[in-house]
């Protein structure tokens, strides 16, 4: 299984910076074993990237949760899919996450109501998916399974099966327990993806708002299996430098730091 961190950002903060580019917005991008695929996770960054074709290509998004960070592009990318006639274009998310959308961002204010518009051959222009929590679902020529974490909205982790080996989307989330047991169940993980939004000295903030520091990371590394990869993404703009230093002191061979725009195969 092939997994890429979508970019957000063209430039570097300054000429000479060896920084990568700030990662403000999220969207993993997944191809699996016999052609399954390609599954957006999430949808922060998706409309930014590739021309109108490129985009259209993702017939199905997946989403963790409604924070803006996570969803910011959905539109750009919708109407990407529609421009191509593609339709209906299809976001499968939680029944939480599904409501939001329809309450805060399909609502005629925000942006028009795909689920209502329909075009000249009667065909709706976007359908929202709910998906079950805890059972397997196919999607996208994947077999995929949701989680609860621990983050002040709805959000949801999910377990991404090509048929081959699994990788396990960790989601926003604070310390979480459920992502673990999934992990330690399913026999052919192969990596984890994890966040790191604050430094340490935030760890008050970290807390409240559901997000790991480095420290809290350690501690659910304590559950890791040995053999799994970690990647760790997204880290704060703000804070990126201290805390990329705090997670290459852990010295710990299962981290990475996932850099915008890179891919890693599972």
């Amino acid at each position: 299984m092939r997994v890429r961190l979508l970019p957000c950002s063209l430039q570097r903060s300054a000429p000479d910076s060896t920084e990568p580019p700030a990662q403000p917005l999220t969207t993993f991008m997944v191809h699996g074993e016999r052609g399954a695929g390609p599954l957006a996770i999430d949808a922060g960054s998706l409309g930014l990237v590739g021309d109108t074709d490129h985009m259209a290509a993702v017939r199905e998004v997946l989403l963790t949760h409604a924070h803006i960070d996570h969803v910011a592009t959905l539109p750009m990318w919708l109407e990407a899919v529609v421009g191509e006639g593609r339709v209906p274009a299809r976001v499968h998310a939680p029944g939480p996450t599904v409501e939001a959308l329809r309450t805060h961002l399909f609502n005629d204010v925000l942006f028009p109501d795909f689920e209502r518009i329909e075009d000249d051959r009667g065909r709706r222009l976007l359908e929202l998916v709910e998906v079950p929590v805890d059972r397997p679902f196919a999607l996208a020529g994947f077999t995929v399974r949701a989680f609860p974490t621990v983050h002040p909205v709805p959000t949801y982790g999910y377990l991404v099966d090509d048929g081959k080996t699994s990788v396990a989307f960790g989601a926003d989330s604070a310390r979480n327990p459920a992502l673990w047991q999934t992990v330690l169940t399913t026999p052919n993980v192969r990596a984890v993806v994890l966040e790191t939004s604050f430094p340490d000295p935030l760890a008050e903030l970290a807390e409240g708002s559901g997000h790991l520091t480095p420290a809290t990371l350690r501690e659910e590394l304590d559950a890791a299996p040995e053999n799994v990869a970690v990647y760790v993404t997204h880290l704060k703009p703000s804070y990126r430098g201290p805390i990329a230093r705090a997670l290459e002191a852990l010295e710990d061979e299962r981290l990475r730091v996932l850099p915008p725009g890179a891919e890693f195969t599972a």
